[in-house]
């Protein structure tokens, strides 16, 4: 049953070109930002200094983003034109439905996340090599799977969203204000800036930082990795959950 659901999962994906857009989006917010990176920076031992950051930048784009709102879309299109009603109908039950998206949206998050890197990885190490920068892969597999892993995350993120709010305007909307500036806000607000590690941004701070600079941002102590993961998951599910939990009290239509 699952596997015929997660093949009615990819034909609802496939069956329109938002999945291709988005992705055109992915890769030319991690081109663009990794052209600036290298381009961007005049010296040639500069740059060697700043390989890392080179390898993040299919997260330091906002290339999540994207990701993001594909997550919401898998869930609030169904509602906006009324798919949602076959789906329910073929499987009653909404923890199923949402459980089977959860696992169609983490493999489109793992498929986009690592087209990004290998986009990333094909612009980067042509051009390093050019202006004498050594890049040793082997030694940066952990910052390449701290890009993965945000990217990959983000896509489970968006589908909680959209499961918690039906509307697909109002999800992407607040969902994207909220991913690109609200969460930051707070790491200026006294007191309340204690939540940011736990929020979006914070954890995604976490899971990219490298382990030898500082994990304190403005008097803020960063997570872990495992805890920026944690973080990035929990909200994913809960969302999910809630969303599912709504839905089974609520009208679909």
């Amino acid at each position: 049953m699952i596997g015929n659901l997660l093949r009615a999962e990819y034909r609802k994906f496939t069956s329109t070109q938002v999945w291709f857009w988005m992705l055109l989006v992915c890769v030319a917010l991690t081109s663009a930002f990794t052209a600036g990176q290298i381009g961007g920076t005049k010296y040639d031992d500069e740059l060697q200094s700043n390989v890392r950051d080179v390898l993040l930048s299919a997260t330091g784009g906002f290339t999540y983003i994207p990701l993001f709102v594909l997550g919401v879309l898998s869930v609030t299109t169904e509602y906006r034109y009324q798919t949602i009603t076959p789906t329910v109908l073929a499987t009653p039950s909404r923890w199923t439905i949402i459980f089977v998206k959860t696992i169609a949206t983490a493999l489109v998050g793992i498929v986009y996340a690592l087209i990004c890197l290998i986009v990333e990885l094909a612009i980067a190490l042509p051009w390093l090599a050019t202006r004498h920068v050594h890049v040793d892969l082997p030694s940066q597999v952990g910052t390449l799977a701290s890009a993965f892993v945000v990217l990959a995350l983000f896509a489970l993120v968006g589908l909680g969203a959209g499961a918690l709010i039906k509307n697909q305007i109002v999800a992407v909307t607040v969902g994207v204000i909220f991913v690109a500036f609200l969460d930051h806000i707070v790491l200026i607000i006294p007191g309340v800036k204690h939540i940011y590690p736990y929020l979006l941004s914070g954890a995604t701070n976490a899971i990219t930082v490298s382990p030898h600079d500082d994990h304190t941002i403005n008097g803020v102590t960063l997570l872990s990795v495992g805890g920026g993961i944690a973080v990035l998951v929990v909200w994913g599910l809960v969302m999910a959950v809630l969303g599912a939990g709504i839905t089974m009290n609520r009208d679909i239509t």
